[in-house]
């Protein structure tokens, strides 16, 4: 039977938990050394234990003692629908005949065993009861509900009881006893190898007639049915003359089976072919296109910034925008292709059947002409590119798998041209794909080997002249990689979630480093550090801060945080808290990189800044550039009026200085006054340039 598909995944869930707990049949999954993963209701009732119990034990524990030990293993074999009848214990000793019926499925690569079990003590009983009297009923009742036919060879007529019209729909005798009219209920798909299953049987070349088909209801819906059947009557030649069995209504188990296996190749929120699938289809197409000579193009698709919008706007937002994502794809590729989710915000799309690489490029151009339009959601529009890296079999790759990894790599590439852009896969790209899982695999235990320490660059009040701050900044030297820079592994740190703990690091060396200088120099000191989206959603952000100002006794007014736009995208309502409570604490409160995203005017009238830093992009050309000195004059006048001071970052020539000072801008960092320092290069500066303009003689 197939039913509409639930529109979402708790409706799904839902009637999938319905359909399991409403079963009248045991239903269980083991792994293949028989250890129970999963029982329904029904099951635990049968055998008298909970689930909880059940899911601690295997098949092997419920075995009868009278039940010999290799038959009973039969029950755990991977063979399809293998069934086997078997010896039972309950809880409470009693012991039943059991039918057990095995099918091998998939889950997220793992090989398991669904079983349906049923309690066939009473059916037995009956069967042996009804052996003096009749002998078709030995071998046609097999439960309650089974539909009965009985197939006169010889003659052609087929009697049907009345439960088998009846649980299709049909009234008794509604449709003639007749082999004809059975086959025209048979589904199309089927209907030939039931036919040939049949006279298989009949010709002594199967041992047993036992099958699975769809059958037409009255309601023109289709079941699923389980025939079995035995001939009971020969001629002296051995010529079969009566052909008598049952018709079961499987459509439930059928369900469960469907639905595990569609669990385990399909992405449950998309419902996009997953992983597994996915490689599996790619594996397929690579060898069709060796076999007609041809090209398949993978697109490995990951979107701009995807993580940014799940540190800001919560995962239900992410998961609204994976689901439309999910649809444009669809609707720019041709029928023949695969749209395939690989997990997070990664997808890829398989384009076989091509001649030569250029017939890719229209596809990828329309993908990129979707991803340009807004997505709109909860009344929200966001604008979320995607970045795509093509390669092509054979040409890039001798298989599926080293395709999706130089078709991963091209995809970084895009992503280093600037986002919202494709390139296509070239040799050199590999390196920079090693470098990347090179820097992931050294980042894991990185913090705990002691590889990491803060740096400080200077902060110089432009109108004094005078060293007034530092910013804290993280500087990893790994024993393998060497010195790795910041804008290559906190993208990553990010990635995996590293950041926290990173984070977390920084502001306690960069708190307990001020304490000291703040003692030995000056005691209005200030230190700034940088705060990522991922921290924001740490829930003990607040009490590492706090903690870390009372254990060195710095005063909360002397330390800023900084935090880029991407935190405050959302506008979600954690995010103005976390910003309310810090600076009711008396903390600074800096937005970095000004000018380079929205840079929204309304993040300065909404949240509680302190300082607004101007980005060093506009500082290298305000010399040259009359537009960006325009720029700068007006985000000055701007933040002044609004009580804010103002920080220019990157400033690296005398001429820049003096045009800061004179639009009068507050405080200045770059490589006119220094380079990130080291402790002990900070201390020794602190000490021997009490003022920046010592400092600029000695550069």
């Amino acid at each position: 039977m197939y039913l509409e598909s639930p529109k979402s995944s708790t409706e799904s869930e839902i009637f999938f938990q319905t359909l399991v707990n409403e079963s009248s049949q045991g239903i269980s999954v083991a792994d293949l050394k028989g250890r129970y993963v999963f029982v329904n209701p029904y099951f635990c009732q049968m055998m008298g234990y909970s689930e909880t119990e059940l899911l601690t034990m295997t098949v092997f524990d419920l075995k009868a003692p009278e039940q010999d030990h290799a038959s009973f293993g039969q029950t755990k074999t991977v063979k399809e629908n293998l069934t086997a009848q078997v010896l039972l214990q309950k809880n409470d000793g009693t012991i039943f005949m059991s039918e057990v019926v095995n099918r091998n499925i998939t889950v997220t690569g793992q090989a398991y065993v669904l079983s349906t079990v049923l309690n066939i003590s009473e059916r037995i009983v009956t069967e042996k009861a009804l052996l003096k009297s009749e002998k078709r009923n030995s071998v046609i009742i097999q439960i309650a509900n089974d539909g009965v036919w009985d197939w006169h060879l010889d003659t052609g007529l087929v009697e049907f009881d009345e439960r088998y019209y009846t649980m299709a729909g049909y009234k008794k005798d509604e449709f003639p006893y007749a082999l004809e009219e059975w086959q025209k209920r048979v589904h199309k798909d089927d209907v030939v190898h039931a036919t040939n299953s049949c006279q298989s049987y009949l010709a002594g070349t199967s041992s047993n007639f036992d099958i699975e088909f769809r059958f037409l209801r009255k309601n023109n819906t289709y079941m699923w049915i389980h025939g079995k059947g035995k001939i009971v009557e020969r001629d002296e030649n051995g010529t079969p003359l009566r052909f008598i069995g049952t018709h079961s209504d499987i459509s439930v188990q059928k369900e469960h089976e469907e639905k595990i296996l569609h669990q385990a190749h399909f992405d449950s929120l998309t419902f996009l072919p997953n992983r597994f699938l996915s490689l599996d289809r790619l594996t397929i197409a690579c060898k069709e296109a060796k076999r007609n000579n041809e090209l398949v193009a993978l697109l490995f698709l990951d979107l701009d910034d995807f993580k940014k919008v799940n540190d800001t706007l919560g995962h239900e937002v992410g998961d609204r925008l994976l689901i439309d994502a999910a649809d444009r794809l669809r609707h720019v590729v041709r029928s023949i292709d695969t749209v395939g989710r690989l997990g997070g915000d990664e997808f890829i799309i398989i384009l076989g059947g091509l001649k030569t690489p250029k017939e890719a490029q229209p596809i990828v151009e329309s993908l990129l002409k979707q991803f340009r339009n807004m997505f709109v959601i909860n009344s929200r529009e966001l604008l979320l590119t995607t970045s795509i890296g093509v390669a092509v079999y054979p040409n890039d790759a001798s298989d599926s798998s080293e395709l999706l990894r130089n078709a991963d790599s091209a995809m970084y590439a895009a992503k280093e041209c600037g986002r919202n852009t494709y390139s296509y896969y070239t040799s050199q790209m590999n390196e920079c794909a090693q470098r990347r899982l090179a820097i992931e695999e050294q980042l894991h235990g990185a913090l705990s080997r002691n590889e990491f320490c803060v740096y400080y660059q200077p902060k110089v009040d432009i109108v004094s002249s005078k060293i007034m701050g530092a910013e804290a900044l993280l500087r990893w030297h790994n024993p393998i990689l060497g010195n790795v820079p910041p804008d290559e592994f906190i993208s990553i740190a990010e990635h995996t979630g590293a950041i926290i703990q990173l984070g977390q690091f920084v502001l306690q060396e960069a708190l307990k480093q001020t304490a000291i200088w703040q003692q030995n120099f000056n005691i209005n000191f200030q230190v700034a550090v940088n705060l990522s989206p991922r921290q924001f959603r740490d829930l003990q952000l607040i009490d590492m801060i706090k903690a870390n100002l009372e254990k060195n006794k710095v005063s909360p007014a002397l330390l800023e945080l900084e935090i880029t736009e991407g935190v405050l995208l959302s506008g979600h309502v954690h995010v103005k808290k976390v910003l309310k409570t810090i600076t009711e604490l008396g903390i600074k409160m800096a937005m970095d990189d000004f000018g380079t995203g929205y840079s929204s005017l309304s993040y300065l009238r909404e949240y509680p800044f302190d300082v607004l830093k101007i980005d060093r992009s506009f500082i290298s050309e305000m010399t040259s550039s009359y537009k960006d000195k325009a720029l700068i004059n007006a985000v000055i006048s701007m933040s002044h009026a609004l009580n804010l001071k103002v920080v220019a970052e990157g400033i690296e020539t005398e001429q820049q200085l003096e045009s800061l000072r004179h639009l009068g801008c507050d405080y200045g960092q770059g490589y006119l006054f220094s380079k990130p320092l080291s402790i002990e290069d900070m201390t020794r500066l602190l000490n021997d340039n009490p003022d920046a303009s010592t400092l600029l003689k000695h550069n």
